[in-house]
């Protein structure tokens, strides 16, 4: 289990899948039938992880299916909800609420607090796709509030952020700021730079900060950055900071940190980014 959540944090989904594989053809071999459900419904998240929606699909109903032999409620909850993920993921939105709809359902009725907030964040996600922002907005809301009650901040915050955007979007922008704000405060309970620079580059997405508040977004950022050695988030936050120098005018600043920020991706061999921000300086210094 340290190993597959190790390679779920780092993305690492061609290792997932071979190791998830394995594990599915060992414990059918061996008549496991828990291990086997458990192995494929694993399977399913590596699968959506690397985008291969139809595989990931297919891996959840065989999940799906030993859950129900072995007359597992929870579990199958579990995998209806990464079924219903990999329906969102792959833009299906009004599927992927009925599915998710079916696991909190299932949820409610054994109890699982935890798993009630992970299906209500993605509630919130299929709501807002379907632009039913009160009901997007209200989801997200009642998952932030579950994490707190379970003493989750990092999911918190991600439930925060859910709801901040589906705020922006249902034309509550101070309402939508609050929520973000929220979620920094959250963040940072966790004690994890790493995390509380994630949540702070996602609020810098809200479409009505004004460059002021994006650069002290970013700010933050890059400072919790160099505290987590996340350099490939802090050249995102360089970046945005670029960017939000440009918006406001200031061309000169802006081009300090954009080249910081293209230096940074070429040392990680990020040649895209890289390449995106030489782009941004070409147009500056024409």
């Amino acid at each position: 289990m340290v190993r597959y959540d190790y390679l779920v944090w780092r993305g690492y989904f061609d290792d997932l899948i071979a190791v998830t594989t394995t594990a599915c053809a060992i414990a059918h071999q061996a008549g496991a039938i828990a291990a086997e459900a458990g192995a494929w419904n694993n399977l399913g998240i590596a699968l959506n992880g690397a985008s291969r929606y139809a595989e990931a699909l297919a891996a959840y109903e065989r999940a799906l299916a030993l859950f129900a032999s072995l007359d597992d409620h929870n579990e199958r909850g579990k995998a209806l909800n990464g079924k219903g993920s990999a329906l969102h993921d792959s833009g299906k939105p009004a599927e992927a609420l009925l599915i998710h709809q079916e696991a909190l359902a299932i949820q409610r009725a054994v109890g699982d607090l935890c798993e009630q907030a992970a299906v209500l964040n993605n509630l919130s996600l299929d709501h807002q796709e379907l632009e039913n922002y009160a009901e997007a907005c209200a989801t997200a809301e009642e998952a932030a509030s579950l994490f707190q009650r379970l003493g989750d901040p990092t999911n918190e915050a991600n439930a925060l952020c859910a709801a901040a955007f589906a705020l922006q979007a249902s034309g509550r922008p101070e309402a939508a700021q609050a929520a973000c704000q929220r979620a920094v405060e959250a963040s940072r309970a966790v004690g994890s730079p790493l995390v509380e620079a994630a949540i702070l580059l996602t609020c810098t997405q809200l479409d009505d900060l004004s460059p002021q508040q994006q650069i002290a977004y970013c700010l933050q950022a890059e400072a919790a950055c160099k505290q987590a050695n996340a350099r490939d988030l802090h050249a995102h936050a360089l970046c945005g900071i670029g960017m939000a120098l440009t918006t406001s005018g200031d061309r000169d600043q802006a081009v300090t940190y954009f080249v910081r920020a293209e230096r940074m991706f070429e040392d990680l061999g990020l040649m895209e980014e890289a390449g995106q921000i030489g782009d941004l300086l070409a147009a500056l210094q024409t």
